[in-house]
């Protein structure tokens, strides 16, 4: 293990889903089998997911979690000194319920040991650990936001207990996370932060579940290319991802015709989005991502709030492509314009549109390196 009160502190892009999200959820994975592509991706020039871990002496869990810009973010600090503080772990709404979730998750303490707390920490640890998570985003972004952080809280945990871990562990480790967190959702989100680039990812139709990346050898001009003509838009609308995974779930259990070719037409199109990319195509990667916010449409109706397609129609004469990045209903919506460098003109377009409520414009870099380790240091967090 590393030193007392040495951080181990690791950051993460956010991602953008270009196609096949919902193929990639369970159990529609299990049966269909799941293709997504995405990328990684700085908005506004930082990488805005992260966490640091450090050993205390104190045999107590501190688990804090900012969220949003520096200069308004807000804190949540929770200190666990008894098992019983840990078993809100799968009540997403408890206070630190997901660093909770990563405790469990990760081995750190057990809750049926009948050793306590304090006992497991000392014995394991030598102390206790002091768990810090943080993300810039808005909360709801649809980029993936919860699922990344969980996958940098896991790296920076193992990493501050001594114990080795893979990308790919990562992304396994994540999805029984959600499951136990009963967030649920798909596998997709970690694997577009912690990887980085432009890839296409796929699991079979098979139990066990098992994710595969392919990162996608784009060429350079593309790469460039495609930097300058993606843009973010926040909405300022409240996303309800897991009222819309849920409503999914069931229509997909329910066998509606509809639901169930949508998801194998999914699959269909995500592998096309993976040609277009390998192809530098913008033209063949915008139907791809027009198709896809289609197919979104059928599988989660109401996910295109009245005001997002107010915006997407007064911006249809600026774009190639565009759609809600994550499950739909708000966050943040994704353009691939027609011109490079459109952020002013974009933002000047939806300034003249009545009763839309605030909204922001963001640039957008690729992440070639995804999950990333930060120079250690031992000296106290602000």
């Amino acid at each position: 293990m590393p030193p007392m009160g040495e951080w181990q502190e690791v950051e993460c892009p956010a991602r953008l889903d270009l196609s096949g999200g919902w193929s990639d959820t369970p159990p529609i994975a299990f049966k269909h089998g799941g293709v997504v592509v995405n990328v990684a991706v700085k908005v506004d020039g930082k990488r805005p997911i992260g966490a640091k871990v450090r050993r205390i002496p104190e045999p107590h869990l501190l688990l804090v979690s900012t969220s949003g810009e520096p200069d308004c973010s807000i804190s949540t600090e929770t200190i666990c000194e008894d098992l019983t503080d840990l078993e809100d772990y799968c009540q997403p709404h408890a206070p630190g319920a997901l660093l909770k979730a990563v405790c469990v998750c990760s081995d750190l303490v057990c809750l049926s040991s009948p050793l306590s707390l304090k006992d497991q920490l000392l014995k394991r640890w030598g102390g206790g650990l002091e768990l810090r998570s943080w993300s810039t985003l808005p909360h709801g972004s649809g980029l993936g936001t919860s699922s990344i952080l969980a996958g940098a809280a896991l790296a920076a945990v193992y990493r501050s207990t001594g114990r080795s871990y893979n990308t790919t562990s990562l992304i396994h480790d994540v999805l029984y996370l959600e499951q136990i967190l009963t967030t649920g959702g798909g596998w997709q989100d970690q694997v577009g932060g912690l990887f980085g680039g432009v890839k296409v990812a796929r699991s079979a139709a098979q139990l066990p579940l098992r994710v595969e990346v392919e990162q996608l050898s784009l060429s350079q001009d593309f790469m460039s290319v495609l930097q300058q003509h993606l843009l973010l838009v926040y909405t300022g609308k409240t996303r309800l991802a897991r009222n819309l995974l849920q409503d999914v779930v069931r229509s997909w259990y329910a066998r509606l015709p509809s639901i169930v070719q949508n998801t194998e037409q999914l699959v269909i199109n995500a592998e096309e989005c993976a040609e277009a990319c390998r192809q530098g195509s913008l033209s063949r990667l915008s139907l791809c991502m027009d198709r896809y916010w289609q197919q979104k449409k059928l599988m989660a109706p109401g996910c295109e709030p009245v005001a997002v397609r107010m915006m997407m129609n007064k911006l249809q004469p600026l774009i190639l492509g565009q759609s809600l990045a994550g499950a739909g209903g708000g966050g943040f919506l994704f353009l691939l314009t027609r011109d490079p460098q459109q952020k002013e003109r974009v933002r000047d377009v939806l300034s003249k549109i009545q009763g839309i409520g605030s909204f922001s414009v963001h640039s957008v870099e690729l992440d070639m390196d995804g999950i990333s380790i930060i120079q250690k240091s031992s000296e106290h967090p602000d």
